[in-house]
């Protein structure tokens, strides 16, 4: 029997480790682009976010890491919080932030715990009327 729970827990160190456990704390979030025109109302653009680990590696970031999308002026330019997708509603100037949890911590079923501490990244966005 005590071979069983030594089995056990083995077994599931291992599980955890093969579903991303023990990845590297974030220290900076990128955006790109970090600034950029499109006209409004109606044109859209694409953000993504590469998050850069402690141990100097880097990917991108996607909602299944907890990233999350806003804007400083939903008036201006609204952005999908889970896709980065930008849509300029009116003419001027916003602040578009990527922010991911600063340790990537999976669950067994790939869900992410993010009670850690957040990083943000930021970008520019133009939005101009054209006609």
């Amino acid at each position: 029997m005590k071979y069983f729970a030594t089995t056990v827990a083995l077994a599931g160190i291992v599980l955890l480790l093969a579903c991303g456990a023990g990845h590297p704390t974030i220290v900076s979030v990128q955006v790109n682009p970090l600034t950029a025109t499109a006209t409004a109302p109606g044109g859209e653009l694409g953000f993504t976010a590469t998050g850069i680990f402690k141990n100097n590696q880097s990917r991108e970031l996607t909602a299944a890491d907890g990233l999350k999308w806003s804007t400083s002026d939903a008036s201006i330019a609204s952005i999908g919080s889970n896709t980065g997708q930008a849509t300029c509603n009116a003419a001027g100037t916003v602040t578009i932030t990527a922010q991911a949890p600063a340790d990537l911590t999976f669950k067994v079923n790939n869900g992410v715990h993010n009670e850690s501490n957040t990083v943000t990244g930021t970008a520019t966005l133009q939005c101009n009327v054209t006609g």
